[in-house]
């Protein structure tokens, strides 16, 4: 199953009715927005960045969507984040989605993302800086 202890950096939303579909759930696309929310809030909090950066220099490759249980307006939503490896020139991201309910902890969605950092002057990948990675590495208590 999924482990929630493994991760440190937790970001709790709310849901705006803009969010919902016809169905009266949360759209499966607006997942999307509140990883990215996660991802921003996490980088933002580990590296000590500005709480408006975006500069940590990286792009997405790709994303994994488990969808686990329906989200409606109402719920209490908590997105946990962690980076659970390091390559040469990316970062793997994991992410559950989980509602709060009274005592109880709902996984609506777990994801994985491959983020690649990025020189966008250049318009390649590039190595991640030694110095993200130790302190993420530290952070999570990842051994190199």
């Amino acid at each position: 199953m999924h482990n929630i202890s493994l991760f440190k950096h937790r970001l709790k939303l709310k849901i705006r009715f803009s969010d919902l579909d016809a169905m009266h759930h949360v759209n499966n696309a607006t997942y999307l927005t509140y990883l990215e929310e996660a991802r921003i809030a996490y980088f933002n909090d580990v590296l000590s960045l500005p709480k408006n950066s975006l500069d940590f220099g990286a792009v997405i490759a790709r994303i994994e969507i488990d969808y686990l249980h329906q989200i409606s307006l109402g719920d209490e939503l908590e997105i946990l984040t962690r980076i659970s490896k390091f390559g040469t020139k990316s970062a793997n991201v994991e992410n559950l989605i989980i509602i709060k309910s009274n005592d109880e902890n709902i996984v609506a969605a777990a994801a994985n993302t491959k983020l690649v950092y990025f020189d966008y002057k250049k318009g390649e990948s590039k190595k991640i800086p030694e110095q993200v990675k130790l302190i993420v590495e530290k952070y999570e208590k990842l051994s190199s």
